[in-house]
């Protein structure tokens, strides 16, 4: 089978909303009718944004910027920026979920913020070479070391990035992560434990708390840095950066260009810096219950606290549960999607974001199966009345700020999440630099910050909260009489639940995960400590953009179409190696040859559809070149390639085939599942063989699995999938089917299994290609279902039946090494044993093949922030009459 001629859209949901565009300054806003409001916004915000980025960051931006308010059809909580396919960042609506994360009180401002940095960061080109390229190419992907670059900055490392975009997100008067506890407590906890090293911080790890480390550990770095030697200078570094386009992989040079001072001294003394701070921080002591590498609200109801909690993160989570009476603590294994777990209708459900079709994203409580619980739908659940009415954040309406609903009746507009405790609600409001604390519609208690969540209520109605402490974070409590006090000495507390009124079970952020402990309550004198940063003092006062800017008025006059919103995109570049014995040499040679792919690429803001040039060599040493168009707008998606051979060496064949000059190939997708963790769709492809012109065969295919990956699992956890197909040329018949299984063990011990079965009713003919197609790898061009890929395979065979089995078992071994000069670093690898049968009928004849393959799979990791799957394996094959009995493949893939 080869590469799909058409993928998913990865930015919107298919049949999407209509979108409508608006050009404000120098950016293009993209945004759905019922988004016309938040985008009026958002062209304020840009008007006095990007004129202060400009003065701060020294440079204008050489393209337009695409600015994209994605419609409540695909609610996450997140966002993007990137120079691919174009100069845009992609805002999507459902933030409300993460109110309590970002400390902010506008999650619409917290994106413009935040995006907009990244584009300034990465568009920056302060050199002639990328700025010359640029006016040719736009902003294209040629950008390896050893040529050009147009946009040098793509090589920065994500501490640098996200750590300078959490700096400014926090600047506006809308709050920020810099005014978080949570992230304070992190970083004391990882300098208290020796890892404020560069090798940890520049690199993308696999270490505790994975890619959140860029953010917490960047952003404290950046803001060192602001703090020290001005926000302006920090912020020009980018600029400087850009120079290098001819090994953008320095820090210190361009960093000593921006501050005067360069990246090693200032690193070491913001790591001496945080030591001493983590000195002062009390952090939990002892055993914990449980620990967690990811973190989610605890819930509770009468009798049990409950929530999700993973160890390894690598494996399905746990649920856990502990009796508030007796302390006692049990744990299973489960599959639900990481997040809050609710208690509703008799069954435990979890707070996500997933697919519920294959056309629409919703957040809502899901099931352990991961089904979504259709009257929760594009609803983020705090808790039941009881009177069994839902508490829940509207996501639609809640793009801006989270907009709180009681059954079908608009309660208010809140800032963090509710805790629903009986006919109360007790959540916080945000006014301006205040924080108060609310019973229903009573304020009980306010202060200044922007980072506080509810953790619980006690038999007296003193309710418990996490707030900032002087060097962390940590819980608190209101006092009946009024007022404060602090009941945990700890600065590492990001949540609690009670158990009783003198005992929580409070979690922890701590070096390598987050810890669970019981902890009694000590109450004493002590209130949220006020985080000032160095724009909250009058000598470094900023600008307000969170109340300074006035929405600017926009029509729906301008319709946004994909194909004519096409631009330059950029060109991803594929290589791999193909170990080739010479029949001819008597001392049996043999000759290594390298393969490429390469693509350039059109596409609209979107990425709704796209238009492709290409060229690459396959394993017969052919080269082809051609130019491919596809559409993934709508329900049924589909693809098309033309072809021309510049070269098709298979005048080496024997006898000499004959070829095609030129085809066509394509290829039609239709989901048709997306549930739970289930998927499955139909596929109907046609192509043109240009090793032979009288050969196109037309292939249907249909595909079902359910598989289930936790985390950051080298393999699915779980797997199963069969797919069936038919596949017609000539008036010949192929049909047949596969069946793949996978399972994972403990110590990531993985455990699979793959069957393939096809037969054809053609006559065999080895030189009129009739037959199911024996290749050795798979083809960019020949999109047949029905093909069987035999490694070590020395030629193309066509046979009547093919039956092929696989066993495989592979282990994680996880012996990392990351460096900081170097830009290339190991993440993990793993050892793969494979057992493969091929028992094959050429009609004539028969042959059965026994291969053994052992392997290694190194997981690597470019430029500080790419992982890279680089395969090296050897197979043995009992019988050498097609295969070579020794063979040797090293596969990768550069992704550009």
């Amino acid at each position: 089978m080869a590469e799909p001629l058409v993928q998913r859209n990865p930015t919107v949901v298919p049949h999407d909303q209509p979108y409508y565009k608006a050009t404000v300054r120098n950016t293009e806003l993209i945004f759905t009718e019922k988004n016309q409001g938040f985008a009026e916004h958002a062209a304020g915000v840009e008007q006095q944004l990007q004129p202060q980025y400009e003065a701060s960051f020294g440079y204008q931006m050489d393209s337009p910027l695409f600015v994209g308010l994605i419609s409540d059809n695909n609610q996450i909580a997140n966002g993007f920026s990137t120079q691919y396919p174009l100069n845009r960042q992609i805002n999507y609506v459902g933030g409300a979920s993460a109110v309590d994360y970002f400390s902010t009180t506008s999650w619409l401002d917290t994106l413009l913020f935040h995006e907009t940095a990244h584009n300034y960061q990465l568009n920056a080109k302060d050199n002639r070479v990328s700025s010359a390229l640029h006016s040719v190419l736009g902003n294209g992907a040629l950008m390896t070391p050893f040529f050009p670059a147009i946009v040098p900055n793509v090589f920065e490392s994500s501490f640098m990035l996200e750590g300078n975009a959490v700096l400014n997100e926090s600047r506006h008067g809308n709050g920020g992560r810099l005014y978080s506890g949570r992230f304070d407590a992190l970083v004391h906890a990882q300098a208290k434990a020796g890892y404020l090293t560069p090798e940890r911080a520049y690199n993308q790890t696999l270490y505790f708390p994975y890619g959140e480390s860029s953010y917490v550990l960047g952003s404290h770095y950046q803001y060192f840095l602001a703090d020290r030697y001005g926000l302006d200078a920090t912020n020009r570094y980018f600029k400087a950066r850009s120079r290098y386009w001819y090994f953008p992989f320095v820090t210190n040079a361009p960093l000593q260009a921006a501050i005067g001072n360069n990246f090693d001294t200032t690193f070491a003394d913001w790591a001496k810096h945080e030591v001493q701070q983590a000195d002062r921080a009390v952090m939990s002591a002892g055993e914990p219950l449980v620990t967690s590498k990811f973190f989610t609200a605890l819930n509770s109801d009468d009798n049990e606290i409950f929530f999700l909690a993973s160890p390894q993160d690598v494996r399905a989570p746990y649920h856990v549960v502990l009796d508030r009476e007796t302390g006692e603590l049990g744990k299973q294994r489960s599959t639900f999607r990481g997040g809050e777990l609710f208690r509703h209708d008799d069954k435990t459900w979890s707070m996500a974001s997933a697919y519920s079709t294959p056309w629409r994203i919703y957040q809502g409580l899901y099931s352990e199966s991961a089904h979504l619980k259709e009257d929760t739908r594009g609803r983020i659940i705090q808790g039941f009345m009881p009177s069994r009415e839902p508490v829940y954040f509207d996501v639609a309406s809640s793009y801006d700020q989270p907009q709180l609903y009681v059954g079908d009746d608009f309660y208010g507009q809140v800032n963090s999440s509710v805790n629903v405790h009986g006919d109360d609600l007790y959540y916080f409001v945000q006014e301006g630099s205040e924080r108060i604390l609310y019973r229903n519609r009573t304020a009980l208690y306010r202060y200044a910050g922007y980072y506080g969540v509810v953790a619980d209520v006690d038999s007296q109605g003193r309710v418990l909260f996490v707030a900032n402490s002087e060097h962390g974070s940590s819980l608190y409590r209101t006092q009946n009489g009024g007022g404060v006090s602090r009941v945990l000495a700890e600065d590492d507390i990001v949540a609690a639940r009670l158990l009783d009124d003198e005992r929580v079970l409070a979690t922890a952020i701590q070096a390598d995960h987050y810890g669970y402990y019981l902890k009694p309550l000590q109450p004493r004198s002590g209130e949220p400590h006020v985080r000032e940063l160095r724009w909250d003092v009058p000598v470094g006062q900023a600008d307000n953009l969170a109340t300074d800017s006035e929405p600017q008025p926009l029509s729906l006059d301008r319709p946004y179409h994909a194909w004519s919103a096409m631009r330059y995109s950029g060109t991803d570049l594929s290589l791999s190696l193909l170990s080739e014995e010479e029949d001819d040499s008597a001392e049996d040679e043999t000759d290594l040859h390298t393969l490429y792919n390469v693509q350039v690429r059109f596409s609209d803001p979107l990425e709704q559809n796209e238009v492709s040039l290409f060229s690459y060599r396959d394993q017969d040493l052919s080269e082809l070149a051609g130019l491919g168009y596809s559409n993934n707008q709508f329900f049924l998606i589909g693809g098309v390639k033309q072809y021309w051979v510049l070269d098709d060496r298979l005048d080496r064949e024997s006898p000499p085939q004959e070829t095609r000059n030129h085809g066509l190939s394509a290829e039609l997708r239709l989901p048709l599942l997306q549930s739970g963790y289930w998927y499955s769709e139909l596929a109907g492809t046609w192509y043109q063989d240009y090793q032979l012109d009288e050969r196109e065969p037309l292939a249907g295919q249909w595909s079902l699995s359910r598989t289930t990956r936790f985390g950051n699992s080298f393999l699915p956890n779980k797997h199963a999938g069969v797919t069936g197909y038919q596949v017609s040329d000539r008036d010949d018949t192929s049909y047949g089917g596969t069946l793949s299984l996978m399972t994972d063990l403990p110590a990531e011990l993985y455990l699979g299994a793959r069957g393939q079965f096809s037969r054809s009713d053609a006559v065999v003919n080895q030189g009129m290609r009739r037959g199911v197609a024996l290749e050795e790898t798979q083809d960019f061009i020949a999109n047949d279902p029905s093909r069987i890929v035999i490694p070590a395979l020395d030629n193309s065979y066509y046979a009547e039946q093919v039956i092929s089995g696989e066993a495989s078992v592979s282990k994680v071994i996880n012996l990392p090494w990351y460096s900081f000069k170097v830009p290339l670093s190991l993440r993990r690898e793993a050892l793969h044993l494979r057992y493969r049968r091929y028992d094959i009928d050429f009609g004539a004849a028969q042959l059965e093949l026994n291969q053994a393959i052992v392997g290694m799979d190194l997981e690597l990791l470019l430029f500080h922030r790419s992982p890279l799957r680089f395969a090296f394996e050897y197979a043995y094959t009992d019988d050498d009459r097609i295969t070579s009995e020794h063979s040797f493949q090293a596969v990768t893939s550069l992704a550009f």
